[in-house]
């Protein structure tokens, strides 16, 4: 009977420590020439990775000059990270489970070594995670086999990092359709709070030792991170059991092909693309496949806050095209060509956020409405920007006062990466009372230091010492005012206005086309201003 993953979950991780009948190695063929020196790795204080007067790597160590698995081994580059092997003894045989890492960040692969009770080797095997994957994303292999090698590796992953989080998690080791009620999309788990492990035995049957590990799962409702879990007692599980596991030559090890993994070059044939996760966005180049990076896996499980931490950068073209075009922000935008003709300003704060679920982002906006010109707009967390208009008697292209508060945003947004923008709906010169034909103008950071400095420039000026913020907010928005009298009527006058003052600010000015249907950036070269659609 297959036993599912959230009951592997709640109840053990069982680790087998694998021994062999035979004493000839089967790693994969591995390159023989190593990225490592080899000649530091068993260097070790005796005194300190000794047990019980047995030096268990001085034993290694001679084992390889008799046998050179060193060189056959599938990780090249992992060095042991001695403190942290795992020892367990049995009545008849020993069994160590010995971390190795290139970055003493993340674990590359484990190296298993079974001792008699001599303590002679009987065999050394070394799995990296590309076996692993292999491995545990095989569906023709044993589920009962493929959990518990997957377990093991999170084990010792903890044991030596710490990690708690972890990510890949093949759907059919879930309980049912489990991920789908949890929107688990990722294959995601919180492992918490691992017993020291307990009743290590030698099967001899199976040339296994079998340990007995209890451990805590979070697993939060609608795929929610700890973070933000209502934390509902269902939600927590701790229980503890033992189940055996054969050796890596045992027929539920093997695939319907017969083929064994980590012999050959093959780890164990190839993975069934069904019931495989897609690649979570919180996996980063170069960590393991089952890995949440730290921005996405802080405050014990993650929060999707952090998600979008691991997503490639988007551009100020990409930020802008991707908001205009979901439907509460456009529906919002359209609000605000009404509010063109009034004289009280609207803001509509717009908010984003990632969706592990959907993978894309969710938008959201919330109206405020101000007294005037005056309007009180938040920033931090979700907030990316805002859209708002310019009453009838404004300035109908973006205000000091409009970059002022996107510098606030951008200092205050999360992820700090992302872009900051200000969306200004305003009447057009040539229709005003037409507001079907309004202008949709936007700007948007693209050098945060640059436009700091700029605004704090301005700030600090010598005319406007010992006045308050607000109060140099309002003198710099009445020399705006003056600075564009007369030409309110003349967008292209305006636009090379706002270029020849603001251009050098580290922000773009941006027009929304109606005829195309995109953004394009406004750039003046002195004599002419450059229209550039945004793909």
């Amino acid at each position: 009977m297959k036993n599912k993953f959230f009951l592997w979950l709640s109840l053990l991780i069982t680790l087998s420590i694998v021994l062999y009948s035979c004493r000839n190695e089967d790693f994969a063929k591995a390159e023989t020439d190593p990225q490592r020196n080899n000649a530091n790795f068993f260097k070790h204080q005796s005194d300190i990775y000794s047990k019980a007067g047995v030096d268990y790597i001085n034993i290694l160590e001679a084992y390889n000059k008799e046998t050179d698995f060193l060189s056959t081994m599938p990780d090249q580059r992992g060095i042991p990270i001695w403190d942290k092997m795992q020892i367990f003894d049995a009545e008849g045989a020993t069994g160590l489970m010995i971390p190795l890492s290139y970055d003493n960040e993340t674990l590359s692969s484990i190296l298993f070594a079974n001792l008699d009770e001599k303590n002679s080797v009987l065999n050394v095997k070394n799995y990296d995670n590309s076996i692993l994957k292999n491995l545990v994303y095989n569906t023709e292999i044993d589920i009962k086999a493929r959990t518990q090698m997957f377990y093991t590796f999170m084990y010792v992953d903890h044991q030596t990092f710490g990690t708690e989080s972890f990510t890949g998690i093949p759907y059919d080791m879930f309980d049912g359709d489990q991920h789908q009620e949890n929107s688990n999309t990722y294959g995601r788990v919180w492992l918490n709070d691992f017993k020291s492990p307990s009743n290590p035995h030698y099967d001899t049957s199976k040339m296994t030792i079998m340990v007995d590990i209890c451990v805590t799962s979070w697993h939060c409702k609608e795929g929610k991170s700890w973070k933000n879990c209502d934390k509902c007692g269902t939600c927590l599980s701790y229980s503890c059991t033992t189940i055996g596991s054969g050796t890596f030559d045992d027929p539920i090890y093997s695939p319907g092909t017969g083929t064994s993994p980590g012999s050959g070059g093959g780890g164990g044939g190839s993975p069934s693309p069904e019931g495989i996760p897609p690649v979570d966005p919180c996996t980063q180049s170069g960590m393991p496949f089952y890995r949440i990076a730290p921005q996405c896996a802080g405050n014990n499980g993650g929060g999707n806050l952090d998600d979008e931490e691991l997503l490639p950068p988007q551009s100020p073209c990409e930020t802008l095209t991707k908001a205009k075009q979901d439907s509460k922000v456009n529906n919002a935008l359209e609000e605000l060509k009404s509010k063109t003709l009034l004289k009280q300003e609207y803001t509509y704060e717009i908010s984003r956020k990632y969706n592990n679920s959907t993978q894309d982002y969710d938008y959201d906006t919330n109206l405020k409405i101000g007294d005037g010109f005056s309007v009180v707009v938040s920033t931090g967390e979700y907030i990316k920007g805002n859209a708002h208009n310019h009453p009838s008697d404004g300035v109908r292209i973006p205000s000091v006062g409009d970059i002022m508060w996107m510098k606030i945003c951008k200092e205050n947004i999360a992820p700090s990466k992302a872009v900051a923008y200000n969306i200004i709906v305003c009447s057009n010169p040539i229709n005003p009372n037409d507001t079907t034909k309004a202008n949709i103008y936007a700007i948007a950071t693209d050098d945060y230091d640059s436009i700091a400095s700029k605004i704090d420039e301005m700030l600090n000026r010598s005319d406007l010492a010992g006045k308050s913020y607000d109060e140099k907010r309002q003198k710099l928005l009445d020399e705006d005012d003056r600075y564009y009298a007369g030409i309110n009527e003349n967008s292209t006058e305006l636009e090379i206005k706002f270029l020849q003052k603001y251009g050098s600010f580290g922000l773009g000015l941006y027009k929304f086309d109606k005829t195309t249907n995109k953004w394009t950036k406004l750039t003046y070269d002195g004599n002419i201003i450059t229209l550039t659609p945004c793909e």
